[in-house]
């Protein structure tokens, strides 16, 4: 035989064993029971995390408000070729990202805990982003607007070709827009973080970030070392005799929305020694009260949190004279969270605030029990003078 043709002929051969092997895997149907291990989630409920030989299997239950089972599932594989035969309903991504789109300013802390802002090429709504590294590439026009809701700019998103458009949901309506953007080729995600009811809960998140990075350990690390300076914080507090009695918020037009009982805000009170005056209250929801009902709570009010735009005792009485009969406007104790604010109306509290719980901890129990903590200044919180 050809000498030639007999090298050929091993090179067919070698080919096709090569391919059955690289194709094995798809010849098999996906099965919950090939896990090797799953992520620890100490504190949120939203997702999980199952690890495979060769892939991760993401699992997103009841996304926004008033879902009920309601599960999105995702497998991230950097070798798609080595994936079994999955099911329709999950969506295969291929990982590590490097361009992605933010649709909240969220999302943006996270990937600037991973050290990976410079994946970041859109964001929703860039009046509103606080981080220093995005305001810079928002002028110099590497990261863009790309709308927000019903405006989305799905042929701005469509050139920007993102790997992955992270979202999040309020609604049901969210789904809409998702799904308009699958149609157009591009991968997205619901990110639901903001349902979570612990701050660590919240925090957690980063570990459903991180996957798509593949910053799995970085993200355990991270969380790991926050948990444990917030955990020493609630130490502190958990012999104080006396709890302040804490009112939340401002009405809009004739409508109070204050946090549930439940809430994680609600957690961060009780945990700095607070007493929040709604903690009776079992939602983890924001909740719409008559005005009238709050004023009639407010009174036995010691302090008073998160008067959204406010900057002084003048801006509050323009909103309504009555406020000035509040205990904590009498005596100097309201405390409002937009002490890190750009030109640009971006708040950090809303941004970073979400990966620090230890810092806005601290900020807390400095306002309720200043000697706990002497040495500490406030970092997201102002006094309203």
């Amino acid at each position: 035989m050809n000498k030639h043709l007999s090298y050929f002929i091993i090179f067919l051969l070698f080919f096709n064993i090569s391919c059955k092997e690289k194709n094995v895997n798809n010849e098999k149907l996906f099965s919950i029971e090939n896990r090797i291990s799953e992520s620890e989630i100490k504190y949120a409920y939203g997702f999980k995390i199952d690890y495979f030989t060769n892939y991760k299997l993401i699992t997103i239950n009841d996304p926004w408000q008033g879902a009920k089972n309601v599960q999105y599932r995702y497998v991230l594989a950097d070798d798609l070729t080595l994936l079994p035969k999955m099911p329709d309903d999950i969506t295969v991504i291929k990982t590590p990202v490097s361009k992605v789109i933010c649709l909240s300013t969220t999302h943006i802390a996270f990937i600037d805990v991973l050290n990976m802002n410079k994946s970041i090429v859109g964001v929703s709504g860039i009046q509103y982003v606080f981080n220093p590294d995005i305001r810079k590439a928002i002028n110099q026009n590497k990261v863009v607007d790309v709308g927000y809701d019903n405006n989305l700019n799905y042929e701005l998103i469509t050139s920007l070709k993102p790997d992955l458009v992270i979202t999040y949901g309020i609604g049901n309506q969210v789904t809409s827009y998702n799904l308009k953007m699958n149609e157009l080729g591009i991968n997205t995600i619901l990110n639901a973080e903001y349902l979570e009811e612990h701050p660590l809960g919240k925090l957690e998140w980063i570990k459903f970030i991180a996957a798509f990075y593949n910053l799995d350990d970085f993200a355990n690390e991270y969380f790991n070392e926050i948990e444990e300076q917030y955990l020493k914080l609630i130490i502190l507090t958990q012999d104080v005799k006396s709890k302040p009695k804490v009112l939340m918020g401002l009405p809009y037009k004739d409508t109070w929305y204050i946090p549930g009982g439940n809430s994680y805000m609600a957690k961060l009170i009780n945990d700095a020694g607070g007493d929040y005056i709604w903690k009776e209250n079992d939602s983890r929801e924001s909740l719409p009260l008559d005005i009238e009902r709050i004023f009639a709570f407010a009174q036995k009010a010691d302090f008073w949190l998160n008067t959204g735009n406010i900057n002084s005792k003048e801006d509050i009485l323009t909103i309504d004279e009555r406020f000035i009969n509040f205990i904590p406007f009498s005596k100097g104790k309201i405390y409002n969270n937009n002490a890190r604010e750009s030109k640009f109306g971006g708040i950090d509290y809303w941004e970073s605030g979400i990966v620090n719980p230890h810092i806005i901890l601290s900020d807390m129990i400095k306002m309720f029990h200043p000697e706990l903590l002497v040495g500490h200044k406030l970092v997201y919180y102002k006094q309203i003078d």
